[in-house]
């Protein structure tokens, strides 16, 4: 008997639990802000993949290293408003500027223990909380593409030796090299501010 109202109260604890995350979101509300992050992902992404790829096209794989450091920035801002923000990191980043915080940090070594405990990339969860001062943070992970492992990926290929040349001389303290296609090679960190009511 004593063990059955144990569990009965762990099963009523597990139920109201499940209708909240940790950050005090209801269920849908963490929905809504996970739809509206992957959105604005999406069309980041998007965005940049296209870009480069006509870059790559018209000007060749090195010389659209110069395009990327010059403009991954102003296309990444232009789904970003007064009430978003769009921001990339790494634990193994380019450009110091997309040097993770500390709470960043702590998402990306989340994301590491999912790959690590076997998860598959696309049942890897995102993260969505809300800060102290009520900002909303959605992180998901990128995923190395296939097309990214050229600038990303072995930097002792002989055949891409010009191309690292590049590289090195554009970001000399860069350490985004050594992945594979599939790998986890950073995250989206979307901010929400209040202004912003999930849709």
């Amino acid at each position: 008997m004593k063990q059955l109202i144990v569990l009965t109260g762990l099963l009523s604890m597990t139920i109201f639990m499940s209708c909240k995350t940790n950050n005090n979101f209801t269920n849908e509300e963490n929905l809504q802000y996970t739809k509206m992050g992957n959105r604005i992902v999406k069309q980041s992404f998007d965005t940049l993949r296209s870009s480069l790829q006509t870059a790559i096209s018209e000007q060749g794989v090195a010389s659209a290293i110069s395009f990327c450091q010059v403009n991954a920035y102003p296309l990444t801002d232009i789904y970003a408003s007064d009430s978003v923000l769009i921001r990339r990191t790494a634990l193994k980043y380019r450009n110091p500027a997309n040097k993770p915080d500390s709470t960043e940090e702590r998402i990306l070594h989340f994301f590491a223990s999912q790959k690590e405990n076997g998860i598959e990339n696309d049942s890897l969860k995102t993260v969505t909380e809300r800060a102290a001062n009520k900002i909303i943070h959605f992180y998901k992970p990128i995923i190395l593409q296939p097309m990214c492992g050229t600038c990303h990926g072995d930097k002792t290929n002989l055949m891409t030796t010009d191309l690292w040349k590049t590289i090195d001389s554009l970001y000399p303290s860069d350490m985004a090299y050594g992945f594979k296609p599939g790998d986890i090679r950073g995250m989206w960190h979307i901010q929400f501010t209040t202004k912003n009511k999930a849709k």
